[in-house]
């Protein structure tokens, strides 16, 4: 019993040494909780915003200085291509999670961010390039 007991808990431990390393979007999971950013159903804008892809779940918006990380549905193929497929709005300038798209891609959440948060989601967007 002990000995079978002892193998298990090797077979567990080496399981464990070898998950693989956490991803981008893992990271980015975890800075929404650590942020304890709260999900909105509804962002507005005047203009034209500006996307930046971070992962190919998340990207970064910004429009009028105002910031907000969109998480999407799946992964989002289309941020880092050249095609933009169109968007589905409901209200040219509002964007709803749950049912608007962004370069053909459903958003799942929408995060406000302040302006310390959104250049730390940058940065990690630039690791994230050069790797």
């Amino acid at each position: 019993m002990i000995r079978t007991t002892a193998a298990l808990m090797a077979i567990l431990l080496s399981g464990c040494a070898t998950q693989p390393p956490s991803t981008a979007n893992d990271a980015l999971s975890d800075f929404v909780v650590v942020s304890e950013l709260e999900p909105l159903d509804i962002v507005r804008f005047r203009d034209q915003f500006n996307t930046r892809p971070i992962s190919d779940h998340y990207a970064l918006l910004q429009a009028r200085g105002d910031h907000d990380l969109v998480q999407f549905r799946y992964r989002c193929h289309e941020l880092y291509e050249n095609t933009f497929p169109p968007d589905i709005r409901h209200d040219r300038n509002t964007l709803r999670a749950g049912t608007d798209t962004i370069r053909g891609c459903r958003i799942d959440q929408i995060f406000s961010v302040d302006e310390s948060q959104a250049e730390e989601l940058k940065l990690l967007a630039d690791r994230l390039e050069d790797e």
